[in-house]
C-alpha cells in the first residue's frame, strides 16, 4: 500500500510541476511582448495589425542594429489579413529609419492595392517612421503620428567607402578583370569617376522622383507642396501634423480606434495582434 501512496505521490508532484512550467512559461511569453489572453477567445469583426520593425529590407537577415524587417512577410501578412473575413480595417505599426526602395516599394504597393479595395488603413507611426518607414505610411489613408516620433526623410540616400589612399598608403593594388567600363563603379578600392557619378546621380533622382510621386498620391498632395520640405530633413509628430504628413498626433490604440470608426466597428471590437513578429 505504502509503495502504491509513493507512486501517486509522484504523479502528482510531477503534474504540479508541469503546471509551474507552463505558467513560467506563458509569464515569460508576456514579457517578452507576447499577446497572449486569457479572457474570452476574440472572434467577430474587427481590427488586424501588421507590424514593421526594423531596417525594410526584402530577405530576412541579421544586420547591424538586429534583425531587419522582411518585406516579403510583411506583404504575406497584409495578404492573410485581407483574406480574413473578420477583418474589417488594418493598422499598420511601423518602427522603421527606412530601408531599400526596392523592399519599401512593395510593401507600399500592396497597401495601396488593399486601399483601392476600400479597406481601411491607418498607419501608427512609433519611435521611428522615416524614409521609407514613412514611405510605406503615406499609402494608408490615414497617419497617426506620436508626438515625439521622428518621420519625413523624404529622400534617397547612396554610400560607399572609399578606400584608396589608404590602399596607396599601405602598397595595397588591385587587379581587377571586368567586362565593361562600369563594372566596378562603386568598388572601394577606387575614385568615382565623373561619369559614374553621374549615372548613380541618375538612378538616385529617378528614385526619389518615384518617392514624391507616391508620397504626393498617397497623401492627395500636389508634388510642389511636399517637394520643399522633401530634402532629407525629419521632424517630430507635431511638425509633420502642421506640414499635413500625418493626419493626427496619437497613440497606437488612437489609431485601432480610428480604424475601427473608419470600418464602423464598435469600440469593443476585437483586434487580431499577431502572436509574434514576423520578420
Amino acid at each position: 500500500m505504502e509503495k502504491y501512496r509513493r507512486i501517486l505521490i509522484t504523479i502528482m508532484s510531477l503534474l504540479v510541476l508541469s503546471a509551474v512550467i507552463a505558467i513560467i512559461d506563458i509569464s515569460m511569453n508576456l514579457q517578452a511582448g507576447g499577446k497572449l489572453s486569457f479572457g474570452s477567445p476574440q472572434f467577430g469583426p474587427g481590427v488586424g495589425v501588421v507590424r514593421i520593425e526594423g531596417p525594410i529590407e526584402l530577405s530576412n537577415q541579421m544586420g547591424a542594429v538586429g534583425l531587419t524587417a522582411n518585406a516579403d512577410a510583411v506583404v504575406a501578412r497584409l495578404n492573410d489579413l485581407e483574406r480574413n473575413g473578420s477583418v474589417k480595417a488594418i493598422v499598420v505599426r511601423i518602427n522603421s529609419p527606412g530601408g531599400t526602395p526596392a523592399a519599401t516599394q512593395e510593401i507600399y504597393q500592396k497597401i495601396w492595392k488593399l486601399r483601392k479595395k476600400n479597406i481601411p488603413i491607418v498607419a501608427s507611426l512609433g519611435e521611428i517612421a522615416a524614409s521609407g518607414g514613412y514611405y510605406i505610411a503615406s499609402a494608408c489613408n490615414v497617419i497617426v503620428s506620436n508626438h515625439s516620433t521622428m518621420t519625413g526623410s523624404i529622400g534617397v540616400i547612396a554610400h560607399t567607402p572609399n578606400l584608396k589612399r589608404l590602399f596607396d598608403k599601405v602598397g595595397i593594388d588591385m587587379t581587377v578583370i571586368k567586362t565593361g567600363r562600369y563594372k566596378d563603379m562603386l568598388a572601394y578600392y577606387k575614385d568615382l569617376s565623373a561619369d559614374e557619378r553621374a549615372i548613380m546621380q541618375n538612378m538616385i533622382d529617378s528614385t526619389y522622383n518615384r518617392f514624391l510621386k507616391d508620397v504626393a498620391l498617397g497623401r492627395n498632395m500636389d508634388q510642389t507642396e511636399i517637394r520643399p520640405i522633401a530634402d532629407g530633413r525629419i521632424f517630430d509628430g507635431e511638425t509633420a501634423l502642421q506640414l499635413k504628413l500625418v493626419d493626427a498626433v496619437g497613440t497606437f490604440e488612437d489609431a485601432v480606434d480610428r480604424a475601427r470608426s473608419m470600418a464602423k466597428l464598435s469600440e469593443t471590437s476585437p483586434v487580431y495582434d499577431e502572436m509574434k513578429s514576423p520578420f
